[in-house]
């Protein structure tokens, strides 16, 4: 299989990215090594036996950090509890919520009673054939059936409002021609 000059340089690119990151990880190793020899007093005896291969966590960290007092970042628990958004105030609530008795059930709308039977158009008003069990319905704009308002009329679908929720519930009747 012959490379092209595409493919050559595809793994020209390759090689050259694994050469650089082998580099950058022996100058890593490195830089840690002379960061840890740093840190390191003058007098220790460790200087003498050369770099140990076991590094302790006092020996690995950098200059200067034992002057830094972790106790004094740590915050105090915030003690107000008016104010507390995650706190015990939702206890509170809750507690409240339980003793109201719940008087309201959520309703729901009933599914629709009708099913579409036809529908005329006579000088662009729409008149809707619609069977309500084994009764047959005729309806325009405006017109109420039981429950249910008849609120708009378009040739594809009718809008049927549900008035004890005042819900709009859409009832496809077909294409427009």
């Amino acid at each position: 299989m012959k490379q092209t000059p595409r493919q050559r340089l595809v793994w020209a690119a390759l090689t050259m990215t694994v050469a650089a990151t082998i580099w950058t990880a022996l100058n890593d190793e490195q830089a840690d090594e002379v960061q840890v020899a740093a840190a390191r007093p003058q007098g220790s005896r460790n200087d003498v036996k050369g770099p140990s291969k076991s590094r302790t966590s006092a020996e690995a960290r950098p200059a200067g950090a034992n002057s830094l007092d972790v106790a004094r970042l740590q915050r105090a628990p915030w003690q107000d509890s008016e104010h507390n958004l995650f706190g015990g105030g939702q206890l509170v609530a809750q507690a409240e919520t339980a003793q109201q008795p719940i008087v309201q059930q959520a309703m729901e709308i009933p599914p629709l009673p009708f099913t579409y039977a036809g529908k005329l158009e006579d000088h662009g008003q729409f008149t809707v054939f619609l069977s309500l069990g084994e009764k047959n319905v005729s309806v325009k704009t405006g017109d109420v059936v039981g429950d249910w308002k008849i609120k708009e009329i378009n040739p594809s679908r009718m809008i049927l409002s549900y008035q004890p929720l005042r819900a709009d519930v859409p009832l496809m009747i077909g294409e427009s021609y």
